[in-house]
């Protein structure tokens, strides 16, 4: 018997989890790794000038959004991966239609924009610097992420790494934006994206370790 089919054998005689057991364990270990990364932010980078009229703008808001909804999917889809059988294709479709939404936003933008002015919105003033900051923000709190999801039982281990990546880099990269003031929609599109990819990627790389049988 194959190891794949071994373990798929082995997972459909566990028991039952709860309802909401893997949701509450993730989430509850979501709130120290906000606070390390919130802490993070603000001790090693700072928190912009300019936070409180920010906030107060749509483009910082619509920033938060598209990244916070990265988090959300990936926490939908390490709750599915997290029980041995489930579909994942819900939240891999939804992670899909986001990422083609905010590009097709920020190819509209960038060919609404004079010629001049489109490489300034997808570099800005911090490209070489955006997705290795996502990346460190997000080693933050992927302990706290792996932690709670090691204790399910994933089959697919490289796929629920990269889950447990992408909600961490979610979550990071939400509360970077606290820090960084970039709000252009190619830029997001392009190196908050690349962050977040190198965080789910480094994951799966993990998960397929950690989550091992």
């Amino acid at each position: 018997m194959k190891t794949e089919d071994l373990i798929t054998a082995l997972s459909v005689d566990l028991p039952p989890s709860g309802n909401r057991q893997i949701e509450r364990r993730i989430l509850l270990c979501m709130i120290p790794a906000a606070l390390v990364v919130l802490a993070g932010v603000g001790l090693w980078l700072g928190f912009r000038s300019d936070l409180a009229s920010a906030m107060i703008g749509l483009t910082f808001w619509a920033k938060a959004a598209y990244t916070a909804a990265l988090a959300a999917t990936g926490f939908w889809l390490l709750s599915r991966l997290g029980r041995p059988g489930a579909s994942a294709w819900g939240p891999l479709i939804s992670l899909g239609l986001l990422l083609a939404g905010v590009a097709g936003l920020a190819a509209f933008q960038l060919m609404t924009m004079p010629m001049p002015e489109r490489m300034p919105a997808v570099m800005g003033d911090s490209a070489r610097k955006c997705a290795p900051l996502i990346l460190l923000l997000s080693a933050l709190a992927a302990p706290f992420v792996f932690w709670a999801a090691r204790a399910f039982a994933p089959t697919r281990t490289g796929l629920a790494g990269a889950a447990a990546g992408l909600l961490t880099a979610g979550l990071a990269s939400t509360l970077y934006g606290l820090y960084c003031p970039e709000h252009t929609a190619p830029f997001v599109a392009v190196w908050y994206s690349l962050g977040i990819a190198a965080a789910a990627g480094l994951g799966a790389g993990i998960g397929r370790v950690l989550f091992r049988w």
